[in-house]
């Protein structure tokens, strides 16, 4: 094994403040949240990758006495454990010869198993304590939006019927798709990063697998037909079931979008605009669940119709 160098020794630096960071609650804290996994997937995607798994151990050990107990486990568990696993998946190779890399179809579809079980686990213990998740959702979120009407008020700013109607909608949508909303945003998280260290990596020729081509991923036809069942479950469905199983099938849309983007990658890069097309497809998707719905129907139909071939073969 190669010792660890500066590379390392920045990784670990930079992994602790940028998930330290979140105890400013600033805007920059989120920011920087968002880029704690970055150090690490460099470190387990770049040739040579033997010290990511350490270096995220340590990381979490370090949060331990610099931060809490807490931050430390989240870091854990959130970031560390999972990015040194999927650098390791990623950067395997797969087939009786070892002729292929790890399938991008397959890490996307691991992408959903964690926040399916902590969502899970979480709705199982509230279940056995003699609550119900959804419930405990909606009185939390009650609090921090009271905290936050009450935080206006003190600056002066009156809550005229308008506003108050419109963070009622908003504490409603939120408390109903709560676990979904987090799920989302820790994959994205995983996704986002590992993108942009293995585009760092290659720039600098330092990258042990050639490519994460989006347009690779495709789901199963069990996936299909699990995630179909849960969507027509979902759209049946009312009370604490109702919002069991919306959640759970926003979770295991995430793959289904990754296929979908796939096929626009596919159409774009056939054009001469492709980045203007992408840049503005992500932007859109950030913002609008809707068009985030339209990429997921996408994905479906690539699945049963083979768009992506039709798309591959038409010119444009």
């Amino acid at each position: 094994m190669k010792k660890p160098g500066i590379l390392e020794a920045v990784a670990l630096l930079t992994t602790i403040f940028f998930f330290g960071a979140m105890e400013g609650g600033s805007f920059f804290a989120f920011f920087f949240l968002y880029l704690a996994p970055l150090p690490l997937f460099i470190l387990g995607l770049k040739k040579d990758n033997s010290w990511c798994g350490l270096v995220g151990a340590v990381a979490a050990v370090l949060l331990f006495f610099i931060t809490t107990p807490q931050m430390s486990i989240m870091y854990l568990l959130a970031i560390a454990a999972p990015t040194t696993f999927f650098c390791e998946k990623a950067t395997s190779r797969a087939g009786p010869s070892l002729e292929r890399w790890y399938s991008l179809s397959k890490l996307a579809l691991f992408l959903i198993v964690p926040p399916t079980f902590c969502f899970v686990l979480l709705t199982a213990y509230f279940w056995l304590s003699g609550q119900e998740l959804g419930f405990v959702l909606i009185e939390k979120t009650n609090e921090i939006f009271d905290l936050y009407i009450s935080a206006l008020k003190g600056q002066g700013q009156n809550i005229n019927p308008s506003l108050s109607k419109q963070l009622d909608g908003v504490k409603k949508s939120f408390a109903d798709t709560a676990p979904a909303l987090i799920s989302i945003f820790w994959m994205s998280l995983i996704v986002l990063n590992g993108l942009i260290a293995q585009s760092i990596l290659k720039k600098s020729n330092r990258n042990q697998r050639p490519s994460f081509a989006i347009r690779e991923v495709q789901i199963p036809r069990p996936f299909a037909i699990i995630f179909l069942s849960s969507l027509a479950l979902a759209s049946f469905s009312s009370g604490e079931l109702g919002f069991l199983v919306t959640n759970l099938t926003a979770i295991l849309a995430f793959p289904v979008m990754l296929t979908g983007l796939g096929v626009v990658h596919i159409f774009a890069n056939k054009t001469n605009y492709s980045v203007s097309i992408l840049f503005v497809l992500y932007l859109v998707i950030t913002f609008s669940r809707w068009a985030a719905i339209l990429v997921v129907l996408v994905g479906i139909a690539d699945h049963f119709l083979k768009l992506r071939n039709k798309v591959q073969a038409d010119k444009v």
